[in-house]
């Protein structure tokens, strides 16, 4: 059975923030106005200048070497920033304990001018405490601008990304500046608890992110940080932080079967991180000394609480109609982000037992409607297709719901959750997989838990008291240990893109071009990884090639290749639909001071990282190692 978790779904007050990590404020954003977006980015000045910088082999960035080394520094710290919520937690190396610190939304608020104003929720309530929609309109207002990094098709350093009222700022800028406030918070805080001056040097900087998100999302998050003075950090996968934590705190759970007990070498479990945005799941097995094996790719999709949410307000939005939800948006917005909070409370609280959720309506919400739709909320109830399940109480406002229409606003999110673990589980067969751990804000959601726990009697569900830190907290663990403990699989294939002789009957004549007095072939896949493999820290994957540099006007000019990746184990050409292949990344050498000889015989080599890929390259003659640089934006 789970442990006992509190939802903190306190029903005595609209305005009483709730935070069971599935957001609210995205749906600010989520009616989006008329008005044609306004490109606002005219200077770089927020995000440094290391653009096209890109990842060396020894985790240099921008230039600059970094010491990342397990416990390195006097104190840890850890930044879940999550879609909806962010925290930290941090531990200083001489104590025992880790500390945590309250989680609120992930909603920036800037100046008129640009500059940073507020973080979380005071950011929330400085803008909807501003006097109108006029005046919300000369500041910067971004909420849940995390998924972004995850639902962009092609995601460059030139990203921009839309606030409220359809402005648009860079995303690496908008993402410096919520890293930089954190920091200057985070240090605030640790110089308050200890004697002597800490800096952004002392501190290992641990950011989570989701295991799903792809090399180019998380190049993203590492430029960000460091641009936003975080000098030494490192990137961790949620899923892995809590099943660490879970597992190196040892700490006991209840299992449904009615046993208790704890982790062991051996077990083998579906590790569940059900956020506010999205779901990301990983499957491991305990190997001795707290390490782990990952036994299927990481696997998840946008369906945290948010999608909840979304269901809530499409409906509220039917009901009340949706000119009256967006005039209120507009001319009350501190009375519309009520009546989000409010959503959110009702969503946590429900269960499989919940008979009906009610909730009170400001007077405001209720003229809106009427005049828009030039019908009463009873009239409006009567002619719809939930009349059998909604009624409304005029007197008081309020709306009662019944449960099985409130399990309608769960369907899509719960469908999409049990999808996956069946999933996974069809494909873990032969691992015989008996546990699913249950972390993140929305696991703490009774009717969550319930459903899939119904949805796999024969399986025990585990769940951590106080879920939603078990990310960060395991983050600030991970930073204390090395960096080989976990063995992943790898998500894709990857390799090389080169252009080989033409073999006649072999290769397609659509790739055959002719260069410098011979036939090649275009774009033919060379392998390094293949997907499901299993990697190491530190791994290197490497090929030799030769590149001619007779031109004088070459001799100094970066010898540039490119990254590919497939879904499928064994792609033959990059340029072939057939082979799913993408490009994914650049890699530059530079050249020697000397410049090149006429024909460069070089080795590239792939270097699989925490959650990182990097590159160098060597000269084959001389042995020297050149400067060599990786980008995925």
């Amino acid at each position: 059975m789970d442990n006992n978790v509190s939802n903190n779904s306190d029903d005595s007050s609209d305005d009483q923030y709730v935070d069971c990590d599935s957001g609210d404020d995205k749906y600010i954003d989520s009616d989006s106005s008329d008005d044609a977006s306004i490109d606002c980015d005219s200077s770089d000045e927020e995000t440094g200048q290391t653009q096209g910088a890109g990842i060396s082999s020894d985790g240099e960035v921008g230039g600059k070497v970094l010491d990342e080394s397990p416990g390195s520094g006097p104190v840890t710290v850890a930044i879940d920033f999550g879609t909806t919520f962010f925290g930290w937690a941090y531990r200083f190396r001489d104590e025992e304990k880790i500390m945590c610190s309250n989680r609120e939304p992930t909603c920036l608020l800037l100046n008129p001018d640009k500059t940073f104003s507020a973080l979380g929720k005071k950011a929330m309530d400085d803008f909807y405490s501003l006097d109108s929609p006029a005046e919300q309109k000369k500041y910067f207002f971004y909420s849940q601008f995390k998924m972004r990094l995850y639902d962009t098709k092609k995601l460059t350093r030139e990203t921009k990304l839309k606030d409220k009222n359809n402005k648009k700022l860079k995303a690496m800028r908008i993402f410096v500046i919520c890293l930089k406030a954190l920091r200057d918070e985070i240090l605030q805080k640790l110089n308050g608890s200890k004697v002597g001056e800490i800096t952004t040097n002392d501190v290992l900087w641990m950011i989570t992110i989701p295991a799903i998100w792809a090399d180019e999302s998380r190049q993203f998050m590492s430029e960000a940080a460091r641009k936003a003075g975080l000098t030494r950090t490192r990137l961790v996968l949620e899923p892995e932080a809590a099943a660490l934590y879970v597992i190196g705190q040892r700490l006991e759970f209840y299992s449904q079967s009615g046993t208790t007990g704890r982790f062991q070498v051996g077990e083998k479990y579906i590790v569940a991180d059900l956020g506010g945005g999205t779901v990301d799941m990983c499957v491991h097995e305990i190997l001795e000394g707290d390490h782990l094996r990952e036994l299927y790719r990481a696997t998840g999709d946008y369906a945290g609480g948010t999608k909840v949410n979304d269901k809530f307000l499409e409906f509220l939005k039917n009901l009340l109609g949706r000119k009256a939800l967006r005039k209120l948006k507009k001319t009350h917005p501190y009375i519309y982000y009520k009546l989000l909070n409010s959503v959110e409370k009702r969503k946590c609280s429900f269960t499989r037992d919940t008979q009906e959720i009610t909730m009170h309506f400001d007077s405001e919400v209720i003229k809106l409607s009427q005049e828009v739709m030039g019908k009463s909320i009873e009239q409006k109830i009567s002619e719809s297709e939930f009349k059998e399940t909604v009624s409304y109480t005029k007197q008081q406002y309020c709306l009662k719901v019944q449960n099985s229409e409130v399990r309608k606003f769960f369907d899509t999110s719960v469908n999409t959750i049990i999808s996956l673990l069946k999933e996974i589980r069809g494909k873990c067969q032969a691992d015989n997989i008996s546990n699913i751990l249950l972390v993140g804000g929305y696991s703490e959601s009774r009717y969550i838990r319930d459903e899939i726990e119904a949805a796999f009697p024969d399986m025990d569900m585990i769940s951590v008291e106080d879920g939603k830190h078990a990310v960060v907290k395991g983050a600030v663990l991970m930073g204390e240990k090395p960096r080989d403990i976990i063995e992943r699989k790898a998500r894709f294939t990857y390799g090389f893109s080169f252009d080989n002789s033409f073999i006649e009957g072999k290769h397609p004549e659509k790739f055959k071009y002719y260069w410098e007095g011979k036939d090649l072939c275009l774009g033919v896949f060379y392998k390094l990884i293949e997907a499901g493999q299993i990697l190491h820290y530190n791994q290197q994957f490497s090929r030799d090639s030769l590149a001619p540099r007779r031109l004088q006007e070459n001799k100094h000019e970066p010898i540039i290749t490119s990254l590919w990746r497939s879904p499928l184990p064994d792609p033959t050409y990059c340029h072939d639909e057939a082979d799913q292949c993408e490009k994914v990344a650049t890699i530059r050498a530079q050249a020697p001071p000397e410049g090149w000889p006429d024909v460069v015989n070089s080795t590239d080599t792939l270097i699989v990282g925490e959650t990182e890929l990097t590159v160098k390259t060597l000269i084959k003659e001389t042995g020297q190692e050149l400067e060599t640089t990786i980008d995925f934006l």
